[in-house]
């Protein structure tokens, strides 16, 4: 069987530290009390993407370079860009989360698509993390504070198995739930708690979060209607967010944002007034989330949940679409919007 993720996975090179600041990053009054940013790209890149933030304000993410090619991508607090390097061999690659002390964790890809898990460390080393035996492709997608990845690796005939590398590199699988084949984790909060999904063998998935000790606990959070759920994002209070939908109908299903709280509790985030379907990829420890609402049309537009529940549209000011996938515990939140010319540009929002 297939199991697939949700759009939203050695001795290294040192970071390639060819900076550049955006010609002219660009910044768009978002309302009274927010400001957007157009993060920008490599020098001769035209598209970017960023999909997470630290406290420090540092961003991480992806960006095409003069030669089309997707690099992985971190953004200091003021705006200048910086290659972060692949694995020897590989050409591309995407940098997926940083934690607070700015450890980034991702992956490298090679000229035959192949892919790795990495951690790039803030003085410019870049290490793979190794797959579980008989994977042949990795991602790390979420980082700690005490710098425990968590990720997931997988077959050649693309079953996942979520798993967690310790400090020193050290992987463990993180099982799915009885009964169920496949599993992915998506982030793992200071105290162990990791969350993700698990998956039966006809595709439909379950939102799990994993102890610290790895048991998992299935979630629930399926809204009427749909048949699956992941889980996407876990704060350091144990407040989580994620997705239910219907397997394989993708964002047509539509998709529905959840939050569930610390009691496991799952709570709908309602999309914006008049929009078929919304999806939550990040909340910070005072339980504001991030992501986006789309219209029967599939606009996208990046919102914000306040910890109440109340929906706003972030994305309001930009012309084209726009997601939001992350935030700080500031309040600054990253993702993309669309310029006036139609280009997909990393985005910051701010206030």
């Amino acid at each position: 069987m297939r199991t697939q993720l949700s759009p939203m996975a050695v001795r290294g090179l040192g970071v390639a530290l060819g900076t550049a600041a955006l010609t002219a990053a660009t910044a768009f009054p978002a309302g009274a009390k927010t400001t957007v940013t157009d993060l920008g790209t490599l020098p001769g890149g035209t598209t970017s993407l960023a999909y997470a933030v630290n406290d420090a304000g540092t961003v991480v993410g992806s960006s095409a370079n003069a030669d089309g090619v997707t690099r992985p991508v971190r953004w200091s607090a003021d705006g200048l860009i910086s290659d972060l390097g692949t694995l020897p061999g590989d050409v591309s690659g995407t940098a997926y989360n940083i934690n607070r002390a700015g450890v980034v964790v991702g992956r490298s890809v090679g000229a035959d698509k192949a892919e790795h898990a990495v951690r790039w460390t803030p003085d410019g080393r870049t290490a793979q993390l190794a797959g579980l035996p008989g994977s042949t492709r990795s991602r790390a997608y979420g980082v700690n504070t005490h710098g425990v990845a968590v990720g997931f690796s997988a077959t050649p005939e693309l079953v996942y198995k979520a798993q967690r590398w310790d400090v020193d590199g050290k992987a463990t699988h993180l099982p799915p739930l009885p009964g169920d084949v496949s599993s992915a984790a998506a982030k793992i909060n200071d105290s162990g708690a990791a969350v993700g999904f698990s998956g039966t063998s006809d595709g439909k998935q379950h939102a799990v979060r994993w102890n610290a000790d790895g048991t998992a606990v299935s979630l629930g959070g399926v809204l009427p209607g749909d048949d699956s759920s992941q889980a996407s994002w876990i704060n350091n209070r144990g407040a989580m967010v994620g997705n239910s939908y219907r397997a394989g109908k993708g964002y047509d299903g539509p998709f529905h944002a959840v939050k569930w709280t610390r009691s496991g509790t799952a709570v709908p985030l309602s999309p914006l007034p008049g929009d078929t379907g919304s999806a939550v990829y990040g909340i910070n420890d005072a339980g504001v989330a991030v992501g986006f609402s789309y219209t029967p049309g599939g606009v996208f537009h990046a919102v914000r949940w306040s910890p109440g529940g109340q929906v706003t549209n972030i994305g309001a000011v930009v012309s084209g679409p726009s997601e939001a996938y992350l935030l700080n515990n500031e309040g600054v939140t990253v993702g993309y919007l669309t310029t006036d010319q139609g280009t997909v540009r990393a985005a910051r929002w701010s206030g």
